[in-house]
């Protein structure tokens, strides 16, 4: 069998893996959001394929075409996000050639199950023509149909970097990993919560709010209804409307600065019914939550800026007269092409300098803080949304449009959370492993039983099993 061998891969979190990836082969790469698959498909497999060298030693590589993961649509391109991707898989398989290799990130993102199958259809379509295929995905269709299977973990960031089975789908069946225990059982669809809505929150599940006339892109006169204090599921077909419902839904009912611009560009519905019921609407992106270089979760939920003011106060640093600006992260640094000075590397607190702290992880980090409430509360949200295993000094830019999101989600717990407001998410379970989705549910319906209401978009059966309310388009 001929096959691509990469040995001693250290980027990143992976732990010095050796692997051997069949050709001529549907190949699906999984495990946890985080755990590696990215960095050695993308960071070392593809950027060698492109003739740039890697810290690592790796064989020829047939010619090589990838499809990076997309979270938005160019402004000049008419189509849902999901149109846009399979156009552009369609695009990409019509250039391929025999002994080929393709690699794809999440092509089923967002879709349906006969649009998954559909996509798996053509990916062994290409197998038939010699063309081989790399997969990295969380979706159960492509899984199930691939012929080999490689899975990083045991879990995320430095608690991943490990590749903990590689065989046939037969053999995966039988393994016991994180990943076909969720693939083959309904555990992701049966979350155990404990819903505990406040009164208000009782009452407003009685509520609704009515969009009527709604008249954009394929909607002509459309209304729109569903029930407050509850998680609103929109399914339906790539392209059949769900974004669009989504944006008039938010810019109907956005009341913050700006408005009409949001109006503008949304479009909003001709009568409102309920909206009295709403203080205001929030979407919550999969964007990049900063494009500034030494951006990072801990700095997007200013709690870097505490933390300087712990080591700005300590008694080695007022007797070295450090000021708080000395501990400030820099670019370099993040990189590592910098470092801080013996001087301020020598103020530590609970025997961590400053630098120790940037590979910390968020959950190692609670216990470190432990005494600062206000740290403690901040760092908390990240671990409740499932990032715990992220590090301080992860950049913003590292992180996938999963975990993006859901450090947009852990922003908005960190506030003290309005009531009577709408939260938007637009296919929230992007990105994300099927065991992160009973946290994600979790995390939702804690926004909910504080009196307000969350509006999805989404295909997944375990979203959509879990909804208090459906709309199929």
């Amino acid at each position: 069998m001929k096959f691509i061998s990469i040995q001693h891969a250290c980027i990143h979190n992976l732990k010095d893996v050796s692997v051997k990836i069949p050709l001529n082969k549907l190949v699906a790469v999984v495990g946890p959001s985080g755990s590696g698959k990215t960095s050695l498909i993308y960071d070392v497999l593809y950027k060698a394929s492109e003739g740039n060298k890697v810290d690592c030693s790796i064989s020829k590589i047939p010619k090589t075409l990838a499809i990076g993961q997309k979270v938005t649509v160019p402004k000049n391109i008419k189509l849902s996000l999901g149109e846009y991707n399979l156009q552009l898989l369609d695009k990409t398989i019509k250039q391929l050639k025999k002994d080929n290799l393709l690699i794809v990130d999440e092509s089923c993102a967002g879709l349906g199950i006969e649009e998954s199958q559909v996509v798996l259809r053509k990916l062994k379509q290409l197998i038939k023509k010699g063309i081989s295929v790399i997969a990295i995905e969380h979706s159960k269709e492509i899984i199930t149909g691939a012929d080999h299977i490689i899975e990083f973990g045991p879990k995320s960031g430095k608690y991943g970097g490990e590749i903990t089975f590689e065989g046939s789908l037969n053999q995966f069946k039988k393994s016991k990993s994180i990943t076909a225990d969720y693939i083959f059982s309904d555990k992701a669809s049966n979350i155990d919560y404990k819903r505990e809505p406040s009164a208000k929150a009782k009452s407003m599940q009685k509520k609704s709010v009515t969009l009527q006339g709604i008249n954009k892109n394929n909607f002509k006169n459309f209304t729109l209804k569903f029930p407050l204090g509850s998680l609103v599921c929109i399914t339906g077909k790539t392209g059949s409307g769900k974004t669009t419902l989504l944006n008039t839904t938010y810019s109907s009912l956005y009341k913050g600065r700006d408005a009409w611009k949001i109006r503008d560009e949304f479009g909003t519905a001709k009568k409102i019914i309920g909206k009295e019921n709403i203080r205001r609407s929030y979407m919550v992106e999969q964007t990049p939550i900063g494009d500034h270089p030494t951006s990072r979760p801990v700095t997007y939920l200013s709690i870097w800026d505490n933390i300087r003011d712990i080591y700005t106060n300590l008694p080695s640093a007022k007797k070295l007269r450090l000021k708080k600006s000395d501990f400030i992260v820099t670019k370099q640094i993040l990189d590592g092409d910098g470092e801080f000075s013996s001087k301020i590397l020598s103020v530590k607190f609970k025997g961590k300098n400053i630098n120790d702290l940037l590979g910390s992880t968020i959950e190692e980090s609670l216990d470190i803080f432990s005494d600062s409430a206000l740290i403690k509360r901040k760092l908390g949200f990240l671990q409740e949304v499932g990032l715990g295993y992220l590090t301080l000094g992860q950049k913003s830019d590292s992180l996938s449009g999963g975990e993006a999101q859901r450090v947009r989600l852990a922003k908005v717990l960190s506030k003290k959370l309005s009531d009577r407001c709408i939260y938007i998410l637009d296919t929230p379970t992007k990105g994300l492993h099927l065991s992160n989705l009973p946290t994600l549910i979790t995390v939702l319906q804690k926004i909910i039983d504080k009196n307000n209401t969350v509006l999805v978009a989404s295909n997944k059966t375990e979203v959509i099993n879990n909804s208090d309310f459906v709309i199929n388009l």
